[in-house]
């Protein structure tokens, strides 16, 4: 066969070519249209975020210990005096296997800074049963490594409002965590000799979300909103009428220390005037709650 007449065999006319390369195209996108399709239907969807305004009631929503294996906690680097104070917070926690975090008052580093002991601290939130690997909790005050127990287990996907009172005296060092506010006769206390906390960390914070000494191992898993703490010791009525209105007493609008009672990722700041500012550690960031209509 002659080079011309093979050729000629072979050859397409231009349009001919345009038309077979626009139907491949055509079929590219329908084929990647229908596996958009199907991906979609096994993809989580993301929905919009809910307008925020002045009275959103919002909450930060820590994802829990498996959700990274980094951090997600902000800390008060300069924070009140160990006692007295007075902490107040809302809680919705979700079952997680472990430990949470609710806060800490103690050192920003290893949980042994104390000459290779346990050093001064507390904490307020659930507990694993059986410990460190239990998926049921129960409440907890955690002071000078002992854990002090609510006999009741922790009911998750539901709201508590709780308030946790610590104080100095000649006795002692006291501890009183109202966990099922305002049901008072639900609470735990944990008392330690006067010495215990005289002693500073070496580098004290108030760290909320996540424990500085085990990070990605004791996050919370639920929301957290509604925080006001208070640089004293509030009597229990102020309690109850500092959590209806904040600085409606006189013992609260003197002590009040911060004030966050809708809290958003982009927006911890401090609400009372006291500025007393928390950080971010890290780069991650719990979710934005926010209140269903």
């Amino acid at each position: 066969m002659s080079e011309p007449l093979f050729a000629a065999q072979f050859e397409r006319p231009m349009w001919q070519v345009r038309s077979c390369a626009a139907g491949r195209l055509v079929a590219c996108l329908s084929a990647i249209a229908v596996l958009t399709a199907a991906l979609a239907g096994c993809l989580p969807t993301s929905t919009p975020s809910p307008a925020l305004g002045p009275d959103s009631v919002t909450g930060l929503d820590f994802r829990g210990n498996a959700s990274t294996a980094g951090t997600v906690r902000f800390r008060f680097s300069k924070p009140l005096a160990m006692y007295p104070a007075t902490y107040i917070w809302r809680v919705n926690p979700r079952r997680q296997k472990g430990y949470f975090t609710a806060f800490f008052w103690g050192n920003d580093g290893t949980f042994f800074w104390d000459d290779g002991q346990i050093g001064s601290y507390y904490g307020a939130h659930p507990y694993p049963q059986p410990p460190r690997t239990g998926t049921d909790h129960k409440w907890e005050i955690s002071v000078n490594g002992r854990d002090t127990l609510s006999p009741e287990f922790v009911v998750y996907d539901q709201w508590y409002t709780q308030v946790l009172r610590v104080w100095s005296d000649g006795l002692g060092k006291h501890h009183e965590y109202f966990w099922d506010w305002p049901n008072t006769a639900r609470v735990i206390r944990q008392d330690e000799d006067p010495s215990y906390g005289e002693r500073p960390p070496t580098r004290p914070a108030l760290t909320w979300g996540d424990a500085p000494w085990a990070p990605s191992e004791e996050i919370m898993n639920g929301v957290i909103r509604g925080i006001q703490i208070y640089a004293d010791v509030l009597s229990v009525s102020d309690v109850a009428a500092e959590i209806a209105s904040p600085k409606s007493t006189t013992a609260g609008a003197r002590s009040i220390w911060y004030l966050n009672r809708n809290p958003r990722p982009n927006d911890i700041s401090d609400k009372s005037g006291a500025g007393n500012e928390p950080v971010w550690v890290g780069r991650e960031r719990p979710r934005l709650w926010v209140a269903p209509p």
